[in-house]
């Protein structure tokens, strides 16, 4: 089996790959086809491993993706905070997939990182890139699979420096702190991916895969997280929803607040993908990953 994963730079891409070299050890052949911008970036463990295969080729330009002979795609939205219209892109990156997908001619399953919210039409800010990519991707194949990650784990990496700086404190846009949504680390997306690549088949196309962790988390079991790996006590200052703009301001070019303070609004009370507005439909399948999230943030801890 041929997997191209489509862009190969992005943390969910790489946990995949690691994910699909690791099961090629144990059955059958699985190789695996990563597409870089700069193929000089593909890891060193990865280049060693003789099912991996590092190419050329820019998600900005049909022509430059080569998925000749590929059985199975894992596709990837990459964001973007240069400024320019993230759903803009989210169309063109989508089309030139389908573009490449359909030149090629050989590939059966097309399996699409996705986000909880993915199905909504409007109010989702940021998240409307995977809806974007959801629709004119889910009939590019005859087997296509979404998959509608929870809220990444890895989206607290920004606060270690707070936590580790004088006086330790960690901002949450979760509010109230009590609130709880599901969480998923990177590495269980990656393994959850990965089975969805690899599987015989799936019943129906778009197959709806929510991946979520073990269980929901607050922002005080954030902060508990933090505490414990961090060995000291750490401020919890919550962000209020009138106060997004300013908070996501300070790091995210203009163009980009917008879309953020829309998509942190739609998870939390009353928001339009929040889990009691009753909006979202029931998944095909739940995927449940294992990594705690005190877990996670002590890997995040590791990489600094």
């Amino acid at each position: 089996m041929l997997i191209a994963v489509l862009p190969a730079s992005p943390k969910s891409a790489q946990e995949t790959i690691r994910s699909l070299l690791e099961a090629d050890q144990l059955t059958a052949p699985v190789h695996v086809r990563a597409i870089y911008r700069d193929v000089a970036k593909a890891p060193a463990e990865f280049v060693a491993h003789g099912s991996f295969h590092a190419v050329a080729g820019d998600l900005s330009h049909a022509a430059s993706l080569d998925l000749g002979g590929v059985d199975t795609v894992f596709a990837i939205t990459p964001p973007r905070y240069d400024g320019s219209d993230m759903m803009q892109w989210a169309r063109q990156a989508s089309e030139n997939t389908r573009v490449a997908i359909r030149k090629a001619g050989t590939v059966k399953r097309l399996v699409l990182l996705s986000s909880m919210g993915a199905e909504q039409p409007e109010g989702t800010g940021e998240i409307m890139t995977n809806h974007i990519a959801e629709e004119i991707l889910k009939d590019v194949v005859p087997e296509v699979v979404f998959m509608r990650c929870s809220y990444f784990m890895e989206n607290w990496a920004p606060a270690i420096e707070t936590v580790q700086s004088k006086h330790p404190y960690l901002s949450s846009v979760i509010t109230p702190l009590d609130y709880e949504i599901p969480m998923v680390s990177v590495t269980d997306i990656g393994k959850a991916c990965a089975t969805y690549l690899t599987a015989m088949e799936n019943p129906k196309s778009p197959y709806i895969v929510e991946v979520h962790g073990p269980r929901e988390y607050t922002a005080r079991d954030v902060q508990e997280a933090f505490q414990d790996v961090a060995g000291h006590a750490v401020e919890l200052k919550p962000v209020e929803k009138d106060d997004l703009p300013t908070f996501f301001g300070h790091f995210l070019p203009a163009a980009s607040v917008g879309p953020f303070v829309e998509m942190t609004r739609s998870f939390l009370p009353g928001g339009i993908i929040a889990k009691e507005s009753g909006n979202s439909p029931s998944p095909d399948r739940m995927y449940r990953g294992r990594t705690e999230l005190v877990e996670a943030i002590g890997r995040m801890f590791k990489k600094r």
